[in-house]
């Protein structure tokens, strides 16, 4: 009798929560994707091993282009690779997916994160920070660092460098301390473990969604990986709140004057908005720890992926130097701002190399509406995937997609193609604030660099011979690269 009241139960159960997606289950079954298992789903088929979790993501989502769902659980996932649904989805789901929830120990109600009512007002405080004025203020400081670079390669030339990406990434984080804050970096001296910390939150971030068990909230709460995530994300804050402080003593020690260059950097202007009790001292080290980590991650591992495509492909390469060479005659001198605009053919490297790898290779939101993507409707309650590698390589769109050539981005190749068929900074009122601050760093690093060096690959001949570690970003994780100093 008690076994058979049990099985009632369960099965009850099961009724219900069907009942309660039935929604979700009538939509679901007209999209095409894999089998799904009771309780678990599609995730079983994601199970992998940390070097090959992203291969098989896209390899999975490559074979049921263009659009395919899955289950996580209870969860349903949409992905789609046409850019029609991308620029509906993006334009009108600004809601994150729960995906990104995982974050919030760390960032909860900031830009990347926020429910939209907290984003929408944290996004107009923090927009004046990143106008054009402001942004063109920190190219001398951009030079500054990147003449920091060249001087450190001047000791290795010639030296095989196989983590040149921390290299990168430590000159990166001083910079944005340098243009996000009015804290001097030296004052600051835990920048390589806050460097370490990030990487490790993103080890155990990704452990943990290719370990689907990790998913579910008891399981995770037991493991030893989410006592590792809590003590990160105490130091991580530990240390954003010493920059905060850093920030307030130069704040109250000073004669403040509003309309100053320095007054406008996004922790000071935050910082004078918490005098106003417009934004807490909790969002600040959340946005504070949100920005530091994107400004200067985000940066290094482009930065590290265009030197080392470059380092591939010695005829680009040279033809950027020819650029830089017509553009910027005197090598003693540095880009003025007007001289990086011309860049025009770095540029289109760039961007051909954000195609191929874009940095972020994710964008997920969640549909609060149903989204009519025909012949298909995304119903509400679904998280929805923008896999944005797969979007910039659609041989419909790109014509011999993995081919490695700048030239697509020319201005009249470029009006050819679907606005939403190339977004490596997202779409839409929710795109990435930094766009043009990562795109000058970038620029301005990256020419100063091949100004000076020519940069070799060793022992690659195609940019496919990089192997990627997926940690949120795209990260090159075979890259050797040696700069030879160039003749004048």
């Amino acid at each position: 009798m008690v076994i058979w009241i049990f099985i009632c139960a369960v099965i009850f159960v099961i009724i219900s929560v069907l009942w309660k997606k039935r929604w979700l289950l009538y939509h679901a079954f007209k999209i095409p994707g894999p089998f799904s298992v009771p309780l678990v789903g599609s995730a079983f088929l994601l199970s992998a091993t940390k070097d090959n979790f992203f291969d098989l993501i896209c390899g999975k989502l490559d074979s049921w282009r263009p659009v395919t769902k899955f289950w996580v659980g209870s969860q349903l996932y949409i992905a789609t690779m046409r850019p029609s649904d991308v620029e509906n989805i993006l334009t009108n789901s600004l809601n994150k997916s729960p995906f990104y929830e995982n974050f919030n120990d760390i960032m909860k109600d900031t830009l990347l994160t926020a429910k939209v009512s907290i984003w929408k007002e944290h996004r107009k405080m923090i927009n004046p920070s990143f106008n054009s004025k402001i942004l063109n203020s920190y190219h001398d400081i951009f030079i500054n660092y990147s003449k920091e670079m060249v001087k450190f390669l001047d000791d290795k030339e010639g030296v095989e460098q196989t983590d040149f990406l921390r290299v990168i990434w430590e000159k990166t984080f001083d910079a944005a301390l340098a243009t996000l804050t009015n804290v001097k970096p030296h004052l600051v001296k835990e920048r390589q473990r806050t460097i370490t910390l990030t990487v490790k939150f993103e080890e155990i971030l990704i452990q943990r969604f290719h370990s689907f068990w990790l998913l579910i909230d008891f399981f995770w709460k037991l493991s030893t990986l989410h006592k590792e995530h809590e003590v990160v994300c105490q130091t991580a804050h530990e240390i954003a709140e010493n920059i905060i402080a850093e920030e307030y003593k130069s704040y109250e020690s000073q004669d403040r004057n509003d309309d100053t260059i320095e007054s406008k950097r996004l922790l000071p202007n935050l910082t004078k908005l918490n005098q106003t009790k417009l934004i807490t001292r909790e969002e600040i080290l959340e946005e504070t720890s949100f920005m530091m980590m994107a400004a200067s991650e985000t940066a290094a591992i482009t930065i590290n992926t265009v030197l080392t495509i470059l380092g591939i492909y010695s005829d680009i390469q040279e033809r950027v130097y020819q650029e830089l060479v017509s553009v910027l005659p005197n090598m003693e001198n540095s880009p003025i701002q007007e001289e990086l605009n011309r860049l025009d053919y770095l540029e289109s490297v760039v961007k051909e190399i954000l195609r191929l790898v874009p940095t972020i290779p994710f964008i997920m939101r969640y549909a609060d509406e149903d989204i009519k993507c025909d012949p298909y409707v995304f119903p509400a309650g679904s998280n929805l995937i923008v896999p944005l590698v797969l979007l910039h390589r659609d041989p419909e769109v790109w014509p011999d997609p993995e081919k490695f050539d700048p030239d697509r981005f020319l201005h009249d190749e470029v009006g050819k193609r679907h606005r939403c068929s190339y977004i490596p900074f997202s779409f839409g009122a929710r795109n990435c604030i930094g766009l043009k601050f990562g795109m000058m760093v970038v620029k301005v690093t990256v020419a100063t660099i091949l100004r000076n060096f020519e940069v070799q690959t060793v022992g690659m001949n195609s940019w496919k011979d990089i192997q990627w570690d997926y940690m949120v970003m795209l990260k090159t994780k075979n890259s050797r690269l040696r700069f030879e100093k160039r003749k004048f």
